[in-house]
């Protein structure tokens, strides 16, 4: 199981049991500078006032032109006159201008609103943090939480039981609006004050840890902090995008952190997703697939921003178009073409399960704004391999787009989406490997793609995609199969329109004999009776909204299922 839903699990079971420490790394894509960075423009500024100029190391000039290391308390005391001064100018490097403001600048990141979601939650209680900014604060604001914020031992001292806070930020090196709090040389940094180590015992002594954007190599009095603690209630977290150095690695080694490969926004944000949707399952252990779709569903009714709905189907987008599958096909002299199209088979279906889950989930529930997320990708999946090679592989390679057809086609159609069931049909295009660009809904079918060993094409995808339909949009089986054959009808009618022939399909005969009698044209004979041109399929754009044509060709496509049903009848 992923980290970030077995943490989900514990933050469920016992809630409260964690907090977070931050570095550098949770602010800078923020655009928040780091304390060196802000150190470094300060004696910049402070060079140029003194007319210095030509200056290689700007730390190495402070230490000679004043005789000992620069500190912000120093910096700030030959920059500035009065406190309201002070904290003008620190204001400048960790509050957003109008400018920055409307660019999204120094304001709390994917991370900082993730853990004020874990907080509103009363899943993450403390915050600590090695950051002067305040966005934090700001996140937790947001949610209508006011925190509790300390950044010096005068905070700490007398600071009431920790259980009894609902949110506690922790400035470790201090906060910019007391400049008198901030530390960033090493001798400051190299020991805290004593009521700002107990404190830190207290924390990582009685919680769980979670540690992102902090290397820990330029911070030894909170590596000795965490190194001092030796009970372990609960699982800690590292989360670093790259690998981490020795420093950090003895720690992780010394408390058995779990490092995870991740940046504070990703991991956060999916750890928040996962925690709120482990509260509503109901089974105790739910695979990641349905915390995907509860995450997603709440994104879809509003509950938070859908960004990360709309990241997520890009990543998985991206991760089936670079499968090994996709590519073009080879294989050895010799090689057991059945045997290897076999197995792409089987892979296709375990990789794609969570794209199409979450396509149906979004063409179900979504709307034009996030129909436009899954829909243009279509085409690039759709589009045919090099010649060469064996024929079937060379097909299978389409095949994550004709599932993706169908399932966001079933979907809209069960949802009466009917303007977007009319974009799946009509709008993706594939180039035919007999010329032409046809519809991709016409060009592409389960038997021209995925030719699954033993069965029927369509019959093959009509099973697969059931379980996707019943489970997670709740469809009973008959409505399932009901979403499925007027989809496959209707699908049926665009590949007559585009002349591409006639596959055959996974709907039941209900007629005898030479009368096939599918039940979706039944249905659709229905609703054209009762709505004519006003039809909410054709008002959707279906065959250019044109009704003589549609009944022209649902007349050539009862022709070609009599035909159907008459080699059935001979066998």
């Amino acid at each position: 199981m992923e980290p970030h839903i077995q943490l989900a699990f514990t933050m469920r079971d016992t809630p409260g049991a964690y907090a977070v420490l931050l570095g550098a790394g949770a602010s800078i894509s923020a655009g928040i500078p780091s304390a060196w960075n802000v150190q470094e423009d300060l004696i910049a500024r402070l060079a140029a006032a003194e007319g210095a100029t030509g200056i290689v190391d700007l730390r190495a000039w402070y230490q000679e032109h004043f005789g000992h290391p620069a500190t912000y308390d120093g910096l700030l005391t030959a920059l500035t006159s009065t406190r309201n001064e002070r904290q003008a100018l620190l204001r400048a490097y960790f509050e957003p201008s109008d400018r920055e403001r409307e660019e999204g600048l120094k304001q709390p990141t994917a991370a900082h609103r993730a853990i004020a979601r874990l907080a509103t939650a009363g899943r993450v209680p403390i915050v600590l943090t090695t950051n002067f900014d305040r966005l934090m604060e700001t996140a937790l604001r947001e949610v209508g939480i006011e925190p509790t914020v300390v950044a010096d031992a005068n905070d700490a001292r007398g600071l009431a039981p920790l259980h009894t806070i609902n949110a506690l930020v922790i400035h470790v090196h201090g906060d910019y609006l007391a400049h008198e709090s901030m530390r960033n040389t090493p001798d400051e940094l190299d020991r805290y004050d004593e009521e700002i180590d107990q404190l830190l015992d207290r924390v990582f002594t009685d919680y769980g840890l979670i540690i992102s954007g902090w290397s820990a190599e330029w911070d030894p009095a909170l590596r000795k902090a965490i190194a001092r603690s030796t009970t372990r209630f609960f699982a800690s977290y590292w989360a670093d995008p790259r690998p981490l150095p020795e420093s950090a690695r003895k720690l992780l080694t010394h408390r058995g952190i779990t490092y995870v490969p991740a940046d504070a926004d990703t991991f956060f944000t999916r750890t928040a997703d996962a925690a709120d949707a482990v509260t509503d399952l109901a089974r105790r252990h739910p695979a990641s697939i349905d915390i995907a779709v509860a995450r997603t569903k709440r994104d879809l009714n509003g509950f938070s921003q859908a960004i990360a709905l709309h990241d997520t189907l890009r990543r998985e987008f991206d991760r089936i178009a670079d499968l090994p599958l996709r590519t073009p096909s080879t294989l050895a002299d010799g090689g057991d073409i059945k045997a290897e199209h076999n197995r792409r088979i089987v892979n296709l279906e375990s990789e794609t399960e969570l794209l199409l889950t979450l396509v149906a989930v979004t063409a179900y529930w979504g709307s034009n704004t996030t129909d436009r997320w899954w829909l243009r990708d279509i085409e690039p999946l759709a589009a045919p391999q090099p010649p060469g090679g064996p024929p079937a592989l060379s097909h299978l390679a389409q095949g994550p787009a004709v599932m993706m057809i169908y399932t966001a086609g079933i979907a809209a159609l069960a949802a009466e989406r009917w303007d977007t069931l009319s974009q799946i049909l009509t709008e993706p295009q594939a180039d035919h490997r007999w010329g032409g660009k046809p519809h991709a809904a016409a060009a592409l079918s389960p038997s021209e793609t995925l030719n699954p060993p033993g069965r029927e094409s369509s019959e093959y995808l009509h099973d697969l995609l059931r379980p996707l339909f019943t489970r997670h949009l709740s469809l009973s089986t008959t409505a399932y199969t009901e979403a499925w054959e007027r989809f496959e009808y209707l699908r049926l009618l665009v590949q007559k329109y585009a002349g591409q022939g006639f596959d055959i399909p996974h709907i039941r005969q209900n007629g005898y004999g030479d009368t096939y009698d599918p039940a979706p044209a039944t249905w659709l004979k229905t609703q054209i009776d009762r709505q004519g041109d006003n039809l909410p399929l054709l008002r959707g754009g279906f065959l250019g909204g044109n009704l003589s044509r549609l009944q022209e060709l649902m007349l050539s496509a009862e022709h070609a299922f009599d035909e159907l049903a008459l080699h059935r009848r001979l066998g």
